[in-house]
């Protein structure tokens, strides 16, 4: 099948209806607002403590390095917040990290300590505080229940010495801890616990090392787990368990003790192997788990958080009770577990995990947490084609594609992926090979863009709507030289039009480049001219625009096919070379200063009637130009000869938006100040008569062939058409057979095997066709495209055989 018919093919089964109409240019139509997509990254929600009637957690409030307060939510309740610091990062640490931290280890009481001395129990369900300042010396260690565990200095300076301390009588009773054999590690020495016990790293005068259980009643330690030693060991309990687990040196085994019998040995749980640390909690029979993963330098693949998986203790099938989860899981006391995660971004949520009836983890959710607005980087808007580059809406950036229609009900077609890096791509330059890049159509469906490969290599990618990807290198076909690297080059998609494509610098400087690639060449895309200098480059149909090589202000258009050129009269002010130019049906927008603020420097020149006009600079459309003034705060549509009228205003005057005019049609699609909600509106400047640009038809056709027994035609046009038929007759001028032809974007294709109605061939001969359609906008005449074909082996020749 020819490459433009399958890029038809498939755009249709991308969704949607393939041509954008405009049902009446001139008339003020509805506009079309596409919502932004979700962020894939679900929205940063860590769980630090919770009670049977409420959770302690902090929500992120810009991106995922920055989270608000602390706060207490109820269930079913309005969140409060908690007089806790706001640091800029995921940190809740034991010493308070110079700020706070939070816990909850009774009932609904929200502890909090603030650095250095002060500490807090507030009773969420009751609404009374209880604080304590700690005595001198004594350095917070952790709230377990209603007791603040604190440590003293000893003979040598050492933080070892343990304390209970208690309020009784309105008095901070302190306990001094025994059965410490000697003393206890000072860094990180307290693992967890809850209102009966706290876990502490302990060790033997022999130096052998593991983990104590103090009873926080009776101040002493039992020793338990001993040997386990590690960096980053935690211990999490439940009424009827305690466990723990250190990653240290690869483990991947977690001990289990039964409370009622601590001297019992252990179970060993397998927590199998995987990215990131496990992190512990338990609910009945079962151990969770879940990971904590840190993002290595140069690995940009978001993750969007590990399984949380339920493990019997007993042994038996794990269970996966979430597809992704929050590496922070805060114990219930009296039951159950509280984390975030969900299928998504758009199914997160705060959940309780608690035993069911049969005895299994079950999920409820508590409170639902809204996803975060995706980021939109570009947009291409071409024959009605929408394509967007996304920088945070999928693993990696990547371009999504949607079919519009506008008109009278204006409509977005089902939104699709065109483009994305597989998720075990590795290296920068590969992961972002999408990032930020601008997609260009080119008016039959593909959509073209200019990156770099995995060297750093400038390529140009050749996209179908079905995914398929061809890459092109920026290389001389006559030298073999490839394009420059480095700041001081910077490749985009200058222009493009059915089958060519401009790619390459932006033509500011002697030593840039421009490639021009031809996408249907024998044997597959290729560059197949380069310009070097100062200059801009544009495309339409088969005529390759540029600055003519004298000094004068005029332009030449060369036709890629024949190599004709032909001129223009001068059209720029005083001569001056046009550094960027944009083309659009009879359209030529040049400009000499193109990040420069010289007003007259710029203009469009209609090729049909030979005139220059002035125009703003921004973006050409199909007789007009779209440009944003940023004094104003204002989006103007200025139709070429005529006043600007504003599109839409902005909140922020420079609050740029990201904007792009529809080339083949009247529409123009923007997205304002930093949202990624874009809309879609009618230009309402009548749109030029349509007209085929370039074409690529069979002359001959051997019916008997066994290879190519058929006609194929394919007509790129400067906007789309509907009811597209041909229509074939012979010397006479009698229609011998009409057909439909396929209508895809601004391109039509038809394939015919000269068979007539009653199902006989042609006979040999030359015979006229004629391409017809109606334009889909309601804009102009109709289509009218002629040519002959010659077809040889048909009906006189079969007879004869």
């Amino acid at each position: 099948m020819r490459g433009g018919l399958a890029v038809g093919l498939a755009l249709a089964a991308a969704g949607g209806t393939l041509p954008f109409l405009l049902s009446d240019a001139h008339a003020e139509t509805p506009s079309l607002t596409i919502p932004a997509p979700n962020r894939f990254k679900p929205v940063a929600n860590p769980v630090y403590g919770a009670g049977p009637g409420g959770i302690v957690e902090r929500t992120e409030v810009k991106d995922q390095s920055a989270l608000g307060y602390y706060r207490w939510t109820p269930d079913g309740g309005t969140p409060v917040d908690l007089p806790a610091s706001s640091p800029y990062d995921d940190v809740n640490s034991i010493d308070g990290g110079g700020g706070s931290h939070v816990s909850v280890t009774s009932g609904d009481v929200v502890a909090i300590y603030d650095s250095p001395n002060h500490v807090q129990l507030k009773d969420m369900k009751s609404g009374t505080t209880t604080k304590y300042t700690l005595p001198d010396g004594h350095f917070y260690r952790g709230v377990f229940g209603s007791a603040v565990l604190t440590a003293t200095r000893d003979a040598t300076g050492n933080k070892n010495v343990l304390h209970v301390l208690h309020m009784a009588d309105g008095q901070l009773a302190d306990t001094l801890v025994t059965g410490l054999n000697g003393w206890v590690a000072e860094d990180a020495m307290t693992l967890g616990g809850d209102d009966r016990s706290a876990a502490i790293w302990y060790a033997h005068p022999d130096g052998t090392r593991g983990v104590g259980l103090l009873d926080l009643a009776t101040a002493a330690v039992t020793p338990v787990f001993p040997g386990t030693t590690g960096a980053n060991a935690q211990v999490v309990f439940s009424d009827a368990y305690v466990a723990w687990y250190s990653p240290e040196g690869g483990n991947t085994t977690a001990r289990v003790l039964p409370r009622a019998t601590l001297e019992v040995a252990d179970t060993k749980v397998e927590l199998g192997s995987g990215e990131g640390t496990p992190r512990l909690a338990l609910v009945g029979e079962w151990l969770l788990t879940t990971r904590q993963s840190a993002q290595s330098a140069g690995d940009f693949l978001v993750r969007q958080g590990a399984p949380l998986t339920a493990l019997p203790i007993a042994g038996g099938e794990p269970r996966t009770l979430l597809e992704h989860a929050g590496w922070r899981v805060a114990q219930v006391p009296g039951g159950g577990v509280a984390v975030t995660g969900g299928a998504s971004a758009g199914d997160w949520a705060v959940r309780r995990v608690s035993v069911g009836d049969d005895g299994a983890p079950v999920l409820r959710t508590v409170r639902e947490v809204a996803p975060k607005e995706g980021k939109l980087t570009k947009l291409s808007l071409t024959a009605g084609h929408l394509v967007t580059a996304e920088s945070d809406t999928t693993y990696l950036p990547a371009l999504f594609q949607q079919q519009l229609t506008l008109g009278a009900a204006p409509s977005a077609g089902e939104r699709s992926l065109l483009a994305r890096p597989d998720a075990q791509t590795t290296g920068e330059a590969a992961q972002r090979v999408y990032d930020s890049r601008q997609p260009v159509g080119t008016g039959d469906g593909r959509t073209v863009v200019a990156t770099t490969d995995a060297d750093g290599a400038q390529v140009l990618v050749v996209l179908t709507a079905d995914g398929t990807r061809t890459v092109v290198p920026a290389v001389d076909p006559q030298t073999g030289e490839k394009m420059p690297t480095g700041s001081e080059h910077s490749s985009a998609v200058r222009s493009a039009s059915g089958r060519y494509v401009v790619f390459g610098d932006s033509g500011r400087g002697p030593e840039d480049r421009q490639y021009v690639v031809d996408l249907d060449a024998s044997g597959g895309p290729k560059v197949v001219r380069v310009r070097q200098g100062q200059g801009g480059l544009a495309v339409w149909g088969t005529k390759l625009w540029m600055p003519s090589d004298s000094d004068d202000g005029t332009l030449q258009a060369v036709d890629l096919k024949s190599g004709e050129t032909t001129a223009t009269d001068p059209i720029t002010d005083n001569g001056c070379q046009p550094q960027q130019l944009q083309t659009a049906g009879p359209w030529v927008y040049w400009d000499c200063y193109p990040s420069g603020s010289v007003s007259s420097g710029h203009g469009v020149y209609n090729t049909q009637t030979r005139q220059s006009s002035w125009a703003p600079r921004g973006t050409l459309g199909d007789g007009y130009v779209v440009a944003y003034d940023g004094n104003r705060g204002q989006l103007n549509l200025t139709p070429i000869g005529d006043a600007p009228r504003t599109i839409d205003a902005f909140t922020s005057q420079y609050a740029y938006p990201i904007v792009e005019a529809d080339r083949f049609g009247g529409a123009v699609a923007y997205a304002k100040e930093k949202s990624s909600q874009i809309t879609a509106v009618n230009s309402g400047v009548a749109t030029s008569q349509v007209v085929g640009i370039e074409s690529q038809v069979e002359q001959s056709v051997n019916l008997t062939s066994v290879t190519d027994a058929l006609w194929d035609a394919d007509w790129q046009l400067s906007k789309p058409v509907i009811d597209a038929q041909v229509t074939v007759r012979n010397k006479t001028g009698r229609t011998v057979f009409t057909g439909s032809a396929k209508e895809y974007a601004a391109a039509v294709s038809f394939s015919w095997d000269g068979r007539t109605g009653d199902g006989r061939y042609v006979n040999d001969g030359t015979y006229t066709w004629e391409l017809t359609g109606t334009p889909a906008d309601g804009s102009g005449g109709a289509l009218k495209v002629t040519g002959t074909v010659a077809f040889s082996g048909g009906q006189g020749t079969r007879t004869r055989s």
